[in-house]
């Protein structure tokens, strides 16, 4: 199925905010989340049966859950959507992303949502709510990043993104780690059970607009269980995000997780070199 076709009805659905409030799970000094988005289906999540096409034949599922499309992956490419105002102007914009796996369809088409204010003056270190749309175009995740540094030297308060399930279930936070070395060194948590530690490149506020590669560790750091990868497409001629996770998990929640690592990631590190000319940039 096209994707085109699958994913274009989407950009007409609109999203509200609903107060909520969550008890601090994780034994550190947080902000309560008071505005946690949903979408404008009532009720429950409607099975509506959907086609996929695998490696060699086609299957039909009617999922539960937006996170039955993570069953059985264990690589995901996250692809910019291109709009042309970023092309002709340079007032930033929301976002558009489209998750595929390789070799395969697109399971999820995500949209920004963020103030005007804050893309101008705060451009990829903004606050935003990322909502993930699944081939039944029902929401699927909300990823929720709060304004805040990425560069070591505020360790007071550095970044972090929080992973819902709609209408409001928290799965887990990936947050940012002090590190002396200035490295890239993200902590994922389950709740309050920490999973994985991610680690990159050594950046010192700042990283090269290229290829770039962070690897993912068990939650004691001893063992690399897969990467997230920022590589050129030589197809569709642009940089993309290669989530690349351990086939062994069965948990669907922990490879949210990391899909939401990976878009952390992507706005602290390489969101403003795609827009601009410049080979570095800062990430404070």
């Amino acid at each position: 199925m096209n994707n085109d076709k699958l994913f274009n009805n989407m950009e007409n659905i609109e999203l509200h905010e609903l107060p909520m409030q969550r008890n601090n799970t994780d034994g550190v000094e947080e902000t309560a989340v008071t505005n946690q988005p949903r979408s404008d289906y009532p009720g429950s999540r409607r099975p509506i049966p959907v086609s996929l096409v695998e490696q060699d034949y086609r299957r039909t599922i009617a999922p539960a859950s937006g996170l039955e499309f993570l069953r059985d992956v264990n690589q995901l490419i996250i692809q910019q959507s291109i709009e042309l105002n970023d092309l002709i102007s340079n007032i930033s914009s929301e976002n558009r992303y489209i998750v595929k796996v390789p070799r395969r369809d697109a399971i999820y088409y995500a949209t920004e949502t963020s103030g005007d204010f804050q893309r101008n003056c705060f451009g990829s270190g903004r606050a935003f709510v990322m909502r993930l749309f699944d081939r039944t175009q029902q929401e699927a995740l909300i990823l929720e990043r709060r304004l805040a540094c990425g560069n070591c030297t505020f360790w007071c308060y550095l970044q972090r993104m929080e992973v819902w399930i709609p209408p409001g279930d928290y799965v887990g936070v990936v947050r940012q780690q002090f590190s002396m070395a200035m490295k890239a060194v993200f902590y994922v948590y389950n709740d309050c059970e920490l999973l994985y530690r991610i680690e990159g490149p050594s950046s010192f506020g700042c990283i090269l607009g290229k290829a770039q590669n962070f690897q993912i560790y068990n939650y004691d750091g001893s063992t690399q269980i897969g990467s997230i990868i920022y590589q050129w497409d030589q197809v569709q001629v642009c940089y993309n995000m290669l989530l690349q996770m351990p086939s062994n998990i069965a948990n669907n929640k922990h490879k949210a997780l990391l899909l939401g690592s990976a878009f952390l990631l992507e706005y602290m590190f390489f969101e403003s070199s795609k827009k601009r000319s410049r080979c570095c940039r800062c990430i404070c």
